[in-house]
């Protein structure tokens, strides 16, 4: 957008914003928010996304640049013909609303539940359900293969829900069941009863 069109938008809107409710100022600081937001987002993807040295299709080196789509850029293989960008062959790919990546994901960290995060970020649940997969399975392969140097650990217990799994790494249990390790420890702290 051009100055002059910006600065005249600027003033028209310094002029009426006496008048907005309070609805539509919220309304106009969530699209702000949002477009700061999006802006972020492919600031990231371009700097920490998957390097776009090689075609991910063949593996070959000819590339070339092929314009920009929803803000990223484009490239071209020159021996398969076929075209990608940073995200392609991640699980970001073919993902839709990457203005609310950046929220959904800082919900995700604050330990929301699906619901919790759906709100908070303005999508609905079937889509958080859905990204809250995809960024968690991504995360899960990026880790360190070897830990170097001085680790300390402790002993942490956490109920690990397999709840719709088709593949259980464990005995099925029986329903009610507490950590077999809190009741223990629950009985020594207690002691006996009177």
């Amino acid at each position: 957008m051009h100055d002059g069109v910006f600065n005249s938008l600027l003033e028209r809107l310094r002029g009426q914003l006496d008048g907005f409710s309070g609805v539509q100022l919220a309304t106009l600081r969530a699209l702000l928010e949002s477009a700061s937001s999006l802006a972020a987002c492919l600031e990231l993807i371009e700097k920490f996304g998957r390097p776009c040295d090689r075609c991910p299709h063949c593996a070959a080196t000819c590339i070339h640049r092929h314009g920009s789509t929803g803000g990223l850029q484009r490239y071209r293989c020159l021996t398969c013909r076929r075209t990608f960008n940073a995200l392609t062959g991640t699980p970001f790919a073919f993902l839709r609303l990457r203005g609310k990546w950046l929220p959904f994901l800082q919900a995700v960290l604050d330990s929301r539940t699906v619901r919790g995060a759906a709100k908070t970020t303005g999508i609905h649940r079937n889509t958080s359900f859905r990204w809250r997969h995809r960024f968690m399975g991504s995360a899960r392969h990026d880790r360190p293969p070897r830990l170097q140097g001085i680790v300390e650990a402790d002993e942490t217990y956490l109920l690990e829900s397999q709840k719709g799994s088709r593949h259980l790494d464990r005995p099925a249990w029986r329903q009610g069941q507490a950590a077999r390790h809190l009741q223990r420890t629950r009985l020594h702290s207690r002691g006996t009863r009177p």
